[in-house]
């Protein structure tokens, strides 16, 4: 028997209309100059939001409806780049109605979608909050789409020199953690913070939401 009686963010994964959404609003953004949010991106979002919400609540359908919302986070970039978190979660409304999702399900997402960004979202909901923890974390190289960017943007510059990222819950601190390894021979790590900085105050915002502190630890150094 299902845990849940919707489709999971795996088996969305095998749908061809919703994986043409995350390639269309991909393809967007990269003529527009940005970092990867296609596949890689957004499969990483919508696990590690499962895993997160599953191991602090213990609660499987809304680790479950984190995914799906991980999974559709950034479509709305088929609408544009503004206010894309919005428009996003009214396409992903349309593309979840009449799947399995009862109406408490199918909010939670759009909620959870239309409050991922920083400066207009506010991660109010457990569903939420993993969104915008797993989707803020995502730091790595393999988001830039080509190596010769590095020395001329400084995003770029940044995701490339992130050699490691991962999100740990330590339950007994009630601690989350985002631990990564950066070569500071490509890029310092004042660099990240001078372009993240407002990214980290939102997760630690929906970390408070979980009842749990964000901390981060960079090169084997907590900060």
């Amino acid at each position: 028997m299902r845990e849940v009686e919707f489709p999971t963010y795996r088996e969305l994964l095998k749908d061809k209309r919703i994986l043409y959404y995350i390639e269309r609003a991909d393809y967007f953004l990269e003529r527009m100059g940005y970092t990867d949010h296609g596949i890689k991106h957004v499969g990483w979002v919508a696990q590690k939001a499962r895993e997160l919400l599953l191991a602090i609540t213990g609660d499987r359908r809304l680790a479950e409806l984190a995914g799906v919302a991980g999974l559709l986070h950034d479509i709305g970039h088929v609408v544009g780049r503004h206010d894309h978190a919005q428009s996003g979660a009214l396409l992903a409304y349309q593309l979840l109605k009449g799947r399995g999702y009862l109406d408490d399900d199918l909010t939670e997402i759009t909620f959870a979608i239309g409050n991922h960004e920083e400066g207009t979202g506010e991660p109010a909901t457990e569903v939420a909050a993993a969104l915008v923890i797993a989707d803020k974390s995502h730091v790595h190289r393999t988001r830039v789409r080509s190596s010769k960017t590095i020395y001329e943007d400084i995003h770029d510059r940044v995701n490339y020199a992130v050699l490691y990222s991962n999100l740990l819950v330590d339950k007994k601190e009630k601690v989350l953690r985002l631990v990564l390894k950066i070569d500071t021979e490509i890029s310092d790590l004042l660099d990240y913070f001078s372009i993240f900085q407002p990214r980290m105050e939102m997760c630690r915002r929906a970390t408070q939401v979980l009842g749990y502190r964000f901390r981060i630890r960079i090169n084997d150094t907590d900060l």
